[in-house]
């Protein structure tokens, strides 16, 4: 480490103990805490009737828990400290945007039905399987391969069940909004191997949800 990575982590560190808050809020996860901020006022548009706009939050945070790594990465100076909070907090974000979120939004969604909740139950229980062994595995070493499909996943996926739930038959809609959510559980807690994106794939799904975001607003105006 070069003297002006430790002048950094040393200010870094003076600044942690002098704030009178507990926790961390350097820029390596000031993503991380947006992210939640967007699943928070999702959950809020559900309640409101406004479910494309909390599918939007839904891909807003996505695309945060997308780029947060590859922020706090670039942060060289990071202790060891803050990379086992950073590993921590991202996973208790996720668990608010792509655990509760969307089981959220299926409720918004009408899907009250014994079938809907079950699959809502095992989705919920299933993400959080795959987040705490995610933990696990992260602070033994860096993470390269995925065990899992990761719950991020349902950013991506879910906006396309808002659509069947907004221009196909209802009832088949339903069956579709819980076949996939079904599905999802499954893969989280499967032990398929998924490489972890690059920086320029990461950027490109950032691209793909300023789309996503566009379209959803196109048809709702």
């Amino acid at each position: 480490m070069s003297e002006e990575e430790e002048d950094i982590v040393r200010r870094e560190a003076v600044h942690s103990h002098d704030s009178p808050f507990i926790g961390m809020y350097d820029r390596s996860v000031l993503l991380t805490y947006l992210g939640v901020v967007f699943a928070i006022i999702g959950i809020f548009m559900v309640f409101r009737g406004e479910i494309g706009w909390s599918v939007i939050c839904l891909i807003v945070a996505g695309a945060c828990d997308v780029l947060d790594g590859t922020v706090a990465r670039s942060c060289k100076w990071r202790t060891d400290e803050q990379k086992t909070y950073g590993i921590q907090m991202d996973s208790l974000a996720d668990t608010v945007s792509f655990v509760i979120l969307p089981v959220v939004i299926s409720i918004g969604m009408g899907h009250d039905d014994i079938i809907s909740i079950i699959v809502c139950a095992l989705y919920a229980l299933a993400g959080l399987i795959r987040l705490g062994y995610f933990n696990v595995q992260a602070m033994k070493s860096d993470v390269e391969v995925y065990i899992g499909l990761p719950v991020t996943t349902v950013a991506a996926v879910l906006p396309f069940l808002w659509l069947a739930y907004m221009y196909a038959d209802e009832m088949w809609a339903t069956v579709a909004f819980d076949a996939v959510m079904a599905l999802m559980a499954m893969l989280f807690v499967s032990r398929i191997r998924i490489v972890k994106p690059g920086k320029y794939l990461q950027y490109a799904c950032a691209l793909l949800a300023v789309f996503g975001i566009a379209i959803i607003l196109f048809l709702q105006s």
